[in-house]
């Protein structure tokens, strides 16, 4: 391997990671390929039950799916951010990371009035941490665009 010329390690190690590179974005297009077919597949699922489901319960699901779908959406446009800019950004991460947590109030909340099944200590411990980490994270969002335009 002393032997080689200079301009051949680098052919080789250009050559690598050009290769790399490449599987990583084909990688990155499947992802978000199956985030479309993971996303689609929660509204058909949704639309084939709406018909078993009570009222009170079909506003909850509803409500579940669309922003179970909502994520996925977020995470599909985190994709094509760093697709075409291949630049991480977490701004995308900390959204979802919002979203997630009204989701889990929001249907924790409906759960509870519509089956009562939860401890009432519980449930008021679940929405507090739930909120708790929702504030954090919208600080933290605030925090990053904030030093972002600085």
């Amino acid at each position: 391997m002393g032997n080689k010329p200079k301009w051949y390690e680098h052919v080789v190690r250009s050559t690598l990671i050009h290769l790399l590179g490449v599987l990583e974005d084909a990688m990155y297009a499947l992802l978000g390929i199956l985030l479309i077919g993971a996303a689609i597949w929660v509204i058909i699922s949704f639309l084939s039950q709406v018909g078993s489901l009570s009222p009170s319960l079909f506003l909850a699901t509803a409500l579940d799916r669309f922003l179970l779908t909502l994520m996925m959406l977020e995470l599909l446009h985190t994709i094509l951010l760093f697709l075409r800019t291949h630049r991480f950004h977490h701004e995308p991460f900390l959204v979802v990371g919002v979203i997630a947590g009204i989701r889990r109030i929001l249907v924790v909340t409906a759960m509870q009035s519509t089956v009562h099944h939860m401890a009432e200590k519980l449930y008021l411990w679940d929405l507090s941490v739930t909120a708790a980490v929702v504030f954090l994270l919208v600080v933290a969002l605030r925090v990053s665009k904030y030093s972002r335009r600085e």
